[in-house]
Parts: C-alpha cells; sequence; structure tokens
C-alpha cells in the first residue's frame, strides 16, 4: 500500500458543502500534520470503524509512542471528528464510536481491513505488477452497517442485485461482514426471503436506515408481516455461518506424480508430511473454492477430472467425511 493513499481522504464534490473531511484534507496539505501522525489519525479511524474500541496503549504500543502523544492524538481526532466518538462512560475504559459514526480520513479505495500501513510494490525497470480489477465499495455503509451489527438493529435499504440491477427495497437484520477477495458482504437476515443471505456491499443504492417493529403490531394478529411478528429477531440462528468446516486441500488425483508434486510446492499443500488444512465458516467455503479454482460444483469436478485437471489443480475434501468440498452445498 503506497503512503499516498493515506494522504488522499475522500474530497466532496463542487456542490457540497465543506465537511469535517475536506477541513482535514486543507490542513494536510498545508504540512499541519507529519506523516507519521496522519497514519496514527488513520489508525484511530481504523479502530473505531473495525473494532468498535479505542484505548491510548493501543496507539503507544502500535507505534511506539508516550501516553501524553497517544492521548494528543485522540483528543486531535476529536476534534476533525467531533461527531465520531462517545463521550466518555464511567466504567467503559476505552473509547467508543457513535451509533452514527462514519470515517471522515480514510478513503473508500483503501478501507484499512487488515493492517495501517504496508509497502508498495517496487517500481523499476526489471519489475511489474499485473493491475487487478477494484470492486465498488461505499465506505459510508459499511461503516453504518458495522454500527447497527454492534446495537443489533435492522435496516431498510435500497439494493441492487444480478435479479435485480437497478435495485430493490429490503427489510435486513445484519449480523456479520466478510472480505472476499476484493469485495465485501454483509451476512443478514433478509426478511423478503425469510432467511440468511449474502449482500455486496457495494451495491446498496442507499444508505441503510434503522428500523423498529411496530408497537402497534399486536393488534394486527396473524396478517402482521413477519418482521413485526417477530419483534425484529430472526426466528432461527444463522447455522451455516455458525458451523466450522475443515478442509484439506490436495493436488487434483489426474495430474501425473511428477505434476501434482508441482502444485504441492506452487501452493504449499505439504505442511510437515501432511496435507494443508484451513478452517471455514460453512457459508464461506462456496466464496474459497471459486476464488482458489477449486471445483465448487458437480460440473466444475467432472471438467477437472476428464478434460482439463490442469485447470483445477488443487481439490478440497471434509476432514471429518473426506467428501469433496462443494458436495457439501452453498
Amino acid at each position: 500500500m503506497q503512503y499516498s493513499q493515506y494522504m488522499k481522504p475522500v474530497i466532496a464534490s463542487d456542490t457540497q458543502k465543506i465537511s469535517v473531511t475536506d477541513l482535514a484534507s486543507k490542513r494536510l496539505e498545508t504540512g499541519a500534520y507529519s506523516h507519521s501522525q496522519w497514519l496514527r489519525l488513520c489508525y484511530i479511524e481504523r479502530q473505531l470503524l473495525w473494532e468498535r474500541r479505542l484505548t491510548t496503549t493501543m496507539l503507544m504500543e502500535t507505534f511506539g509512542i508516550s501516553r501524553p502523544q497517544a492521548q494528543k492524538d485522540i483528543k486531535l481526532y476529536q476534534q476533525l471528528a467531533p461527531k465520531a466518538v462517545k463521550p466518555y462512560q464511567l466504567g467503559i475504559p476505552y473509547h467508543q464510536p457513535t451509533e452514527s459514526f462514519e470515517p471522515v480520513l480514510l478513503s473508500e479505495a483503501d478501507l484499512q481491513w487488515q493492517a495501517i500501513e504496508e509497502y508498495a510494490p517496487p517500481i523499476a525497470a526489471h519489475a511489474t505488477e499485473m493491475p487487478m480489477l477494484i470492486r465498488h465499495h461505499n465506505l459510508r455503509v459499511l461503516a453504518r452497517l458495522l454500527s447497527v451489527i454492534e446495537h443489533q438493529r435492522s435496516i431498510e435499504a435500497v439494493i441492487a442485485t444480478m435479479s435485480s440491477p437497478k435495485g430493490r427495497g429490503r427489510r435486513l437484520t445484519p449480523t456479520a461482514v466478510a472480505f472476499v477477495n476484493n469485495r465485501y458482504h454483509v451476512r443478514a437476515f433478509c426478511w423478503d426471503n425469510m432467511a440468511y443471505r449474502d449482500f455486496l456491499i457495494g451495491r446498496f443504492k442507499t444508505t441503510p436506515k434503522v428500523i423498529k417493529p411496530s408497537k402497534s403490531a399486536k393488534d394486527w394478529g396473524d396478517n402482521a408481516p413477519a418482521f413485526e411478528r417477530c419483534r425484529g429477531i430472526p426466528p432461527e440462528p444463522d447455522t451455516e455461518w455458525e458451523q466450522m468446516i475443515e478442509l484439506e486441500l490436495r493436488p487434483n488425483p489426474q495430474l501425473s506424480q511428477d505434476q501434482q508434486a508441482l502444485i504441492v510446492t506452487d501452493y504449499e499443500l505439504d505442511q510437515g508430511g501432511t496435507a494443508k488444512r484451513i478452517v471455514l465458516r460453512k457459508s464461506l467455503i462456496g466464496y474459497f473454492l471459486v476464488d482458489n479454482r477449486i471445483p465448487c460444483s458437480e460440473v466444475e469436478y467432472k471438467l477437472a477430472i476428464d478434460k482439463n485437471p490442469s485447470a483445477w489443480p488443487v481439490f478440497a475434501f471434509t476432514v471429518d467425511t473426506n467428501r469433496l468440498a462443494h458436495e457439501l452445498g452453498f
């Protein structure tokens, strides 16, 4: 990740009013912050966004700074984003984001899922990097969804899908966020389908609106919508999300012995004399198979066996049953 990405907060369009983000950008451009301080401010926002908590100790240990400096950085961030952090609450030894928290420093180009800083690839005549297509993200929606999950709320929003590309209104109870390859999904109970589904966050056409069951729902009787009858609480647990499955990865057995040995080396499938194993939530296994070119359906499995084994060099099996992973169903 290049440093310059941290130096470009989201800038409002000419038709929008000057925001806190614009002010932060202008102050940065005039040299108001050192590069190290800007990284610490981004880190503060990252912690509030993802971990939903921030302490001075986190800043001290991550950046090797003193407690007074960490407190100064937190105070500066509160000045830049006065509506982002809850007031101090007795008995809670950390800073919390407000329910309406939205990032003002991080850009949509970099959502800071794991690290606050990584080195950029080298720029040299003898080295290059293949560009990757970047999926659209919506940082405001992501922040709102994380807050909704934390406070166990339900929402309404217009969401586009392949079957409804212009988008349609949905009523959801979000439960988790998953990062798959280069896209963010929200796991939610969909009250339209009465089932848990995954929705691409980049396809939200509107900012989620928090909703609550009507207090008069008890007067509706059996005609009340499911959301009202259930008081906004999903009627069943998300068993596919909660269930953890251990997979074992092996080379395609249709490859020659030498080819299989090559695949074991390529994908580091040998771990101390045993096949590589990973543990995944059942609802995420389908994404894992697709993104890693592992057969994810019976059609692909037959192609990998009969037609073109080299196109699917790795197979995944469940450790407990030794079944092919795609047979689990998704």
